[in-house]
């Protein structure tokens, strides 16, 4: 899939001439997991939102490397 989502963002850049950075998003949906546990959301709705979670987290991060809050990860690094 990584190889797969770098050709993409590739095309992205040399189609549309847009920035595109790609992020490594194996544990996002572990953290959304445990940042519902703490929220104590029924298994229902759990199951249901985990994927919004999970993509607030990634929104979270990105915004927070931009503002220079964290480091930016280094290239191959997990």
């Amino acid at each position: 899939m990584a190889e797969e989502a770098s050709r993409f963002a590739a095309g992205l850049r040399r189609d549309l001439g847009v920035d595109v950075e790609l992020v490594d998003e194996r544990l996002t949906s572990w953290e959304a997991g445990q940042t519902m546990k703490q929220t104590r959301l029924s298994p229902r709705k759990k199951t249901s939102h985990l994927d919004d979670v999970a993509a607030a987290i990634l929104l979270r991060d990105y915004l927070n490397r931009k503002r220079g809050l964290v480091s930016e990860p280094v290239p191959g690094e997990a």
